[in-house]
């Protein structure tokens, strides 16, 4: 390992030193050394491009702060929030700008100590510490719609962070024939993993900026009462909550006596859940983070009750289902067309007999007039992660998550 390598990697544990909750995210990005890039960024793989020249001018606590930065902009998936945006191009660089800012004002709060040129909340007028990347690129987008017009400096305004943060090749970028085997980097579905670990990191510990924290709850908050939904099924299952015995006249007791029957004693079991999650082409990362998060909650509540949740992805071909008790083991498969219906016919068949039927979509699916005649008696919940939907039945009890 060169001098330069082992700078930028005593960097990176510094980073760690100073944020240990995006040490996971930190160590999951692969570095690799180009001079075309004028300073560092960063791809949509977790590739993150330096510059010898320009960081051998820093220093180790400089670069740290480079680290933490545009893991910063990975984290936060500023490449697929522009995109969601449908701004034309040529902004990219204002929401880059803007990206900047948010993430620097939660460093800044923590102390670390960052680059030159670096941009900071105060220096956009109208900006508050509480906004989000898209506020701020609203304030930049007012005409005249230049960085420079903001206040910026000339190099505030340039920086570029790479194809990990706004649309677009860079010439440095390693295509698939470019990279070797160590510098292949990360997939969407093990990025999306990460973000959910380093989620649960920081609120775990608690320490972190407000803006990290305020983050972390978006990514990890359910946002239906899951309590209330399975208490229900519990309610009407098993009378009581799990775990308190009662008694019972459905089946008689086992002791008599002349002239009275006698109830039995019962003990309300765990519900069965079932989760059915959408995993068609038009279900993008965000929503599929959302349903992870619905499931997070299921498997929070179920946890204490030892029951593991069965989920099934589906988008026309139904997957395997798998019983979860961590989020972390639920496996999803697809990206084609929809129609859940299969999907919901298979668990309706599936033993244990299913208690409660989660369906998280879009509602872009063809719907069953009907709960399928293998189990009716069911609770059957569909979760809408992309607003309401008219065209859900009214056997399902309907959950518009925004």
């Amino acid at each position: 390992m060169t001098d330069e390598a082992l700078r930028m990697a005593a960097a990176r544990a510094r980073a760690a030193e100073l944020m240990p909750y995006l040490a996971t995210a930190l160590f999951a990005c692969t570095p690799v050394r180009s001079e075309r890039v004028p300073t560092i960024a960063v791809d949509e793989r977790w590739r993150f491009y330096w510059n010898p020249a320009w960081c051998g001018r820093l220093s180790v606590p400089e670069l740290a702060g480079g680290w933490l930065h545009e893991v910063g902009h990975l984290l936060r998936e500023h490449l697929d929030r522009f995109t969601e945006l449908g701004e034309p191009s040529a902004k990219a660089p204002l929401f880059n700008v803007a990206g900047d800012a948010v993430i620097n004002a939660d460093l800044v709060e923590h102390g670390v100590t960052l680059p030159p040129g670096a941009v900071h909340i105060g220096q956009i007028p109208g900006a508050e510490r509480t906004m989000g990347a898209e506020q701020i690129y609203r304030l930049l987008s007012e005409p005249p719609a230049t960085p420079q017009a903001a206040g910026l400096s000339p190099s505030e305004a340039t920086g570029d962070c790479g194809s990990g943060v706004t649309p677009g090749r860079r010439p440095w970028d390693l295509g698939p024939a470019g990279a070797t085997e160590a510098e292949r980097g990360l997939d969407a579905d093990r990025a999306d993993q990460i973000r959910r670990q380093v989620a649960g990191e920081i609120r775990a510990l608690g320490t972190a900026p407000a803006g990290l924290r305020r983050w972390a709850e978006e990514i990890l908050e359910s946002r239906v009462d899951w309590r209330a939904e399975l208490n229900a099924v519990v309610r009407r299952k098993a009378a009581e909550v799990a775990g308190v015995r009662d008694y019972t006249y459905s089946r008689p007791s086992r002791r008599t006596v002349p002239g009275v029957i006698l109830p039995a004693m019962r003990q309300p079991r765990p519900p069965v859940v079932y989760a059915i999650v959408d995993t068609s082409g038009s279900m993008d990362r965000q929503r599929l983070t959302r349903c992870l998060s619905e499931i997070d909650g299921i498997v929070q509540r179920t946890g204490r009750l030892r029951t593991p949740v069965q989920v099934v992805s589906c988008d026309t071909v139904t997957g395997d289902l798998h019983p979860v008790r961590s989020v972390d083991d639920v496996v999803l498969t697809g990206g084609g067309g929809t129609d859940l219906r299969p999907a919901v016919a298979t668990v309706a068949r599936a033993r244990p007999r299913a208690d409660l039927v989660v369906v998280l979509t879009d509602g872009d699916t063809p719907w069953a007039p009907v709960p399928p005649r293998e189990n009716r008696t069911a609770r059957y919940v569909a979760v809408l992660v992309a607003g309401d939907r008219l065209t859900v039945p009214g056997w399902f009890t309907k959950i518009v998550v925004p």
